[in-house]
């Protein structure tokens, strides 16, 4: 049984974490990362509310808490005022190597076109410092128009930082003929401390082919199995694709070179309604719980969670 068999769900079938808060394209919930503490058994949830553009893009984000990764209850909210963003994107909340929480959080600032990452801490999730925030990697340092959808592993007491930035291939030109340019691709940053990250490193990019994946390369989550480790990406061909991507799977010997799995025959999961994205892997006890967007009939998204035993 193969990877990508032995970790499929149903995502028709997840259980419903959050809802929309309208109805129709552009009302979104999701933008999510999950951690689990292992200190107080808690599973610990990071999501952000998304609006049509006309409404205020991504206008309000949370962290809840569960004690089965199922059912969450909010205990810390943000406007994007409170930021002073325009719109709020990924964010991923877990305990620091120091005992202290952090969030590492997205959003574009107002009044500009630059999204950064910013990293707020608290003593605990319910009492995480907005005002206090400070940049863990902004753009400009790394000569980027932008930076954004951070989620953290910790491994051998170092802080890996995965985040989503503009494609490096440019425009491929054959004669008379401009072939479209790869959107996104995927960095690492590491560091001792989780606050100070003084370099980038490209470990995930797109083919810049017209696959389902062609132009899009966005690691959404890495996680341990067997001897490596596997991430969920979503993938896209179009610029359209920036909010209906489609999950795929990777697998790495040492969470920097990968190699996408089964790819020629389409997505991974995906929804009969548009996409299935922001696919977030938790390993837990003997379960892998997936959290992601799901789209529904009326072009909104819901958060779902699926629960897998690999065989």
């Amino acid at each position: 049984m193969t990877i990508a068999e032995r970790l499929r769900f149903s995502p028709s079938a997840g259980n419903v974490i959050r809802r929309p808060g309208g109805s129709g394209y552009g009302y979104w919930v999701g933008g999510h990362k999950v951690s689990y503490d292992a200190t107080t058994e808690t599973f610990v949830l990071f999501y952000r509310t998304r609006a049509p553009l006309e409404h205020g893009r991504g206008g309000r984000c949370a962290v809840a808490v569960s004690d089965d990764g199922i059912t969450f209850n909010d205990v810390w909210l943000a406007t994007k005022d409170e930021l002073d963003a325009s719109s709020i994107e990924v964010g991923h909340c877990l305990r620091g190597l120091d005992g202290s929480w952090r969030l590492y959080v997205s959003y574009e600032r107002a009044g500009t076109a630059t999204w950064r990452i910013d990293v707020l801490e608290g003593t605990d999730p319910a009492q995480l410092d907005t005002q206090g925030r400070r940049t863990a990697l902004s753009p400009s340092d790394f000569g980027l128009p932008w930076i954004k959808d951070p989620f953290v592993v910790v491994r051998d007491g170092t802080y890996w930082l995965y985040a989503a930035v503009p494609g490096r291939t440019p425009p491929q030109v054959d004669g008379n003929v401009v072939h479209a340019a790869p959107e996104d691709a995927t960095v690492v940053a590491t560091s001792d401390d989780g606050r100070y990250f003084p370099k980038i490193e490209y470990v995930f990019e797109a083919p810049a082919d017209d696959s389902w994946h062609g132009r899009r390369a966005r690691l959404n989550s890495v996680f341990p199995l067997d001897d490596g480790w596997v991430a969920t990406y979503d993938g896209g061909r179009t610029f359209y694709d920036n909010y209906e991507e489609w999950a795929g799977l990777a697998t790495s010997p040492d969470g920097k070179q990968w190699a996408r799995i089964a790819t020629e025959a389409g997505p991974w999961v995906r929804s009969p309604h548009g996409c299935v994205r922001y696919v977030y892997g938790l390993p837990h006890q003997d379960r892998i719980l997936f959290y992601y967007e799901y789209t529904l009939p009326d072009g909104s998204h819901d958060l779902r969670v699926s629960v897998v035993r690999p065989a």
